[in-house]
């Protein structure tokens, strides 16, 4: 009788000996999917916060002649002109050390990185401005040309989304 009992004593050892195991590769498993889909959610909201803030910068100053592309240290920048208290001032979007950057100077003046904000951590931004003909939707209402601007946003884990940016509006 005290051999039975410890075959059962064995047993429920083993049993519960699988079952722990059981219970860490359950917890093991779980864990590298959530560190996955975290990374992944991550990545996703990078590159799709830095294409929805510039697309939102260009919406808000899409009049005629108020977006144009530019120049920071040899990386492509946007420049948007915008009238604050009858004065012109340039927003100027640009990347450096891989960080978007935002910045408000007066139109002439040099851009300066150390007076910029940072905005978010981004590779680099391309942009290239181009032209669309026909269509009967054109800037200036008359079914010309509509100004475009390519748009290629780069995220510091290597993905890379292309917009092209349609500037529709021709009033001042």
């Amino acid at each position: 009788m005290a051999r039975r009992h410890a075959l059962d004593l064995v047993a429920v050892v083993a049993l519960f000996f699988v079952y722990a195991v059981c219970a860490l590769l359950l917890c093991v498993i779980g864990a590298e999917v959530y560190r996955g889909t975290a990374q992944t959610m991550q990545q996703n909201f990078d590159q799709r916060t830095g294409v929805l803030y510039v697309a939102e910068k260009i919406r808000q100053n899409d009049l005629a002649g108020a977006v144009r592309t530019g120049s920071v240290g040899g990386a492509d920048a946007l420049v948007l002109v915008e009238q604050r208290s009858g004065r012109n001032f340039e927003t100027w979007l640009f990347v450096s050390d891989q960080v978007l950057y935002e910045g408000l100077f007066a139109p002439g003046d040099p851009v300066d990185v150390r007076l910029c904000q940072a905005i978010m951590p981004m590779a680099g931004l391309t942009l290239e401005e181009g032209e669309a003909t026909g269509g009967g939707s054109g800037g200036d209402g008359d079914g010309g040309s509509t100004r475009l601007v390519n748009a290629t946003f780069h995220t510091v884990e290597g993905r890379s989304s292309p917009l092209v940016f349609c500037l529709r509006s021709g009033r001042r």
